[in-house]
């Protein structure tokens, strides 16, 4: 017959666990709860314009491969989300070397738009992807200014099956904080590589 002594072992057997378990829990939420040693006050606004920040990169991908699918008037409308209205747009061909001139100098992304919108059709371009990466930006003291470095894959498409253009390469770019949030003020890229690429015939 089970003692007092035996009955309280077995209990506390059967709570132990879980008052473990709780307690791991509150040291869990009390440490994701707590700011660690460090961390500016202000970590919440920052990442949220690291996000917005991060975004115009792939809105301007997204408004470049309108005007390669032919559709420039949206390619515009996307290129007014993401860029002041005279930020500068600058092109250094593969090769160049730190001291040369771009050989594209435009005043703004509506300028920008109408180049490559003629630039891709004389070029029989049928569509057009750009895959940007490893973006990293730097949010400059006052926190209304960032600089704003990525990698580019760019596929230009002659035909589906058969033929493309592939571009690598690297933006450098500048944003400002507007009133209506984050904005590219500035855009250049440096060719790293300009390619054709054709199918081996059947």
């Amino acid at each position: 017959m089970s003692t007092n002594g035996d009955r309280f072992s077995s209990f506390l057997r059967r709570v132990l666990p879980v008052a473990s378990t709780l307690a791991l829990a509150g040291a869990v939420i009390v440490s994701v709860a707590t700011p660690a040693e460090g961390t500016s006050p202000n970590g919440l606004p920052e990442l949220k314009a690291l996000q917005e920040i991060e975004q115009l990169e792939y809105c301007y991908a997204a408004g470049t491969d309108a005007i390669g699918r032919g559709d420039l008037a949206t390619g515009k409308q996307i290129y007014a989300k993401c860029f002041t209205p005279d930020a500068p747009v600058l092109i250094w061909e593969a090769g160049a070397a730190p001291g040369d001139p771009p050989v594209i100098s435009v005043p703004s992304a509506a300028a920008w738009a109408d180049l490559i919108d003629v630039l891709f059709a004389d070029s029989g371009y049928v569509g057009t992807q750009h895959l940007i990466s490893n973006v990293r930006i730097d949010i400059l003291p006052g926190g209304h200014r960032a600089k704003i470095t990525s990698y580019l894959i760019a596929t230009h498409v002659y035909d589906p099956v058969s033929s493309a253009h592939i571009a690598y390469g690297t933006y450098e770019n500048e944003a400002v904080r507007t009133p209506s949030g984050w904005k590219l003020s500035k855009r250049t890229f440096r060719t790293l590589s300009f390619m054709r690429v054709d199918s081996p015939p059947p």
